[in-house]
């Protein structure tokens, strides 16, 4: 690492040369996070490179602008399909659904070409849910996709086309045009595909809680990816991979865990364990969920403990209130005590998902 500094009245250039490690070192005694460490490393070893990103990335409240505006164009086009849904008939649909995809990929394509990665990214993946409208119409078309609801393996057969075909576009697109967001379409049709998949294994019969249960593991297949695409330093993907598998694990385990004191219990135990990975992970998905599983448990609870509701209501409030003001803190003290206490490949792993 070389460093360069001027001063205003008189130019004055210094060279320092450092290893990352002694870098690393030096800002962690001065209590800097990794994150924080690692961005300086990058912006110091290439100024211009990141001045240059700098310029393209959209300021916080830009970015919600032009969030927020794309939602809107999206709401307003699915509302325009359903309250005309019955009088557009399936080319109706079809002519609409070509028409949406192929504006999604235009804007999406004009505004890449503008330097704006983000807007461009979600048009490409809202671009996949606009494929799966073409899927349909074209099943509507072909007779695979039954005019009666009492259908329901036609139906089940129609579904299951719709995900593969948005799987496969989705994978065409990320090969193509990188794109984190398309996390999120892949994981909805994994999803699908992924109950299909369980069919096949145990029969048709499975109930709706059985096919819940199926979710949990592949939750946590996605949080395992996450974590392989944090170490792999492809971290705009390992977010949205993050999210796909809390959502995906935590939603079905507020699903399957019975609502008595007992199961309000086990979803406060796993949001505090939710708390506790990400002082590893260093990722704010996992504090989030963690907090929310525990703000469940607790509501939850109060509802069934009775006139001691109050009391605990405050204890745990007073405990998330000591929580939130010490857990920087006390998340480094506990991840340096559980790293000395790691075999040597898993320290350089868990080390390596901060670094």
């Amino acid at each position: 690492m070389v460093a360069t500094g001027s001063s205003t009245r008189r130019v004055r250039t210094s060279r320092v040369d450092v290893t990352h490690e002694q870098f690393e070192r030096r800002l962690a005694a001065h209590g800097h996070t990794p994150s924080e460490i690692h961005r300086l490393w990058d912006e110091l070893g290439e100024p211009e490179a990141w001045a240059d990103e700098e310029a393209r990335a959209l300021g916080l409240g830009s970015l919600i602008a032009v969030y927020l505006g794309l939602l809107l164009v999206v709401v307003a086009s699915v509302s325009l399909l359903a309250i005309y849904w019955g009088e557009l008939g399936a080319w109706g649909i079809l002519a609409l659904g070509v028409l949406f995809l192929a504006g999604s990929l235009a804007a999406s394509e004009l505004l890449r070409r503008r330097r704006l990665p983000q807007p461009a990214d979600v048009l490409e993946a809202v671009a996949v849910g606009w494929v799966g409208l073409v899927t349909y119409a074209i099943e509507r078309l072909a007779g695979v996709w039954p005019t009666g609801a009492s259908e329901i393996d036609h139906v089940h057969i129609g579904l299951t086309t719709i995900a593969a075909v948005g799987l496969a576009i989705a994978l065409v697109l990320m090969v193509l045009r990188p794109d984190p967001l398309l996390v999120v379409p892949i994981a909805l049709a994994v999803g699908v595909l992924a109950v299909d998949a369980a069919e096949l294994v145990f029969g048709n019969d499975l109930s709706g809680r059985q096919r819940v249960i199926f979710m949990v593991p592949l939750g946590l297949a996605w949080i395992a990816i996450g974590l392989w695409l944090d170490v792999s330093r492809r971290r705009a993907y390992a977010t949205w991979a993050y999210w796909a598998g809390l959502i995906t694990a935590g939603g079905a385990v507020l699903i399957l865990v019975p609502k008595t004191v007992p199961g309000f219990t086990a979803i406060g135990v796993l949001g505090a364990v939710a708390l506790f990975f990400s002082a590893f992970v260093r990722h704010w998905s996992f504090t989030v969920v963690g907090t929310i599983g525990v703000l469940i448990a607790t509501s939850g609870a109060m509802t069934l403990i009775g006139g001691t509701a109050p009391l605990v209501m405050a204890f745990v409030g007073i405990a998330l209130v000591v929580v939130g003001l010490r857990w920087s803190r006390w998340r480094e003290r506990i991840r340096a005590a559980v790293l000395a206490r790691l075999p040597a490949r898993v320290r350089s792993f868990v080390v390596r998902l901060a670094g």
